[in-house]
């Protein structure tokens, strides 16, 4: 009986892990109301944003990626000045590639490729990353699915993860991975991914590897380059007066 169960649950994980699976996430930041009440409405409409991404996974492959809305983003940026002569209000449009980005994953390989940008592309060919999941016994239900939480504290930040076993990959949203099931949500003390909608499909799907440029980095690197940008990040504020226009500009960081 007890061979029987043993073979009925491995059956169970390959018919799993040969399937396909598509799940939509959310991204979105934590931000406080004591940072909210000090951003203009403009950075306030940014930093309140939620975008959406799409993972894929088949045969031990996962691309998570941007969804088409998301990919072709453009944000409003409004400008108001104001004199003794009236108000000027100017609104143009910018660009954000910050949200822009994909990560490929080959689980049999114990390989990341990945795209993201920070003030610059970055091309990334790197193992997949070690978490040092604690699983917990707590529960909750997600999109119908019961998940279990775990819990990290690698690379120096808190992260907080719910997955289900009831699909038995290990694959997740953005960089993150490595539990005995589907991550459904995760989150850190400024940032969430949760799953909106999950999909097996039978249909076996084809996720091609991506062609990276020559000059490529670590996620390592790319946290270090991080790390330095912000610790020279200051909050500012500058007024110039020019005749009965004054003009103030002021810059804040959102993490």
């Amino acid at each position: 009986m007890k061979l029987k169960f043993v073979l009925l649950f491995i059956m169970s994980s390959i018919g799993i892990y040969s399937q396909t699976v598509l799940v939509k996430y959310s991204e979105r930041r934590i931000v406080s109301q004591e940072r909210l009440s000090a951003m203009t409405d403009f950075l306030k409409k940014q930093a309140l944003e939620t975008y959406y991404y799409t993972l894929e996974y088949n045969n031990g492959i996962s691309l998570y990626k941007n969804n088409l809305e998301t990919k072709n983003v453009d944000i409003k940026e409004t400008v108001v000045i104001e004199n003794t002569t009236g108000r000027e209000e100017t609104s143009y449009k910018i660009g954000n590639k910050l949200i822009e980005k994909w990560y490929y994953k080959d689980f049999i390989k114990n390989e990341l490729l990945f795209q993201i940008y920070n003030g610059k592309d970055f091309y990334g060919n790197d193992k997949l990353q070690e978490w040092n999941w604690q699983i917990t016994n707590e529960t909750r239900e997600i999109n119908g699915f019961k998940c279990k939480k775990a819990t990290s504290n690698s690379f120096g930040y808190d992260f907080t993860a719910w997955f289900t076993e009831d699909i038995a990959v290990n694959a997740g949203p953005d960089k993150f991975d490595g539990l005995p099931g589907l991550i459904l949500y995760l989150g850190t003390p400024y940032y969430e991914y949760v799953a909106t909608t999950v999909k097996i499909d039978k249909n076996p799907i084809v996720i091609k590897k991506p062609v990276l440029p020559n000059e490529t980095v670590t996620m390592a690197q790319v946290e270090s380059y991080v790390r330095d940008k912000i610790s020279k990040l200051k909050p500012s504020s500058t007024t110039t007066v020019n005749g009965s226009t004054t003009t103030t500009k002021s810059s804040i960081i959102i993490k």
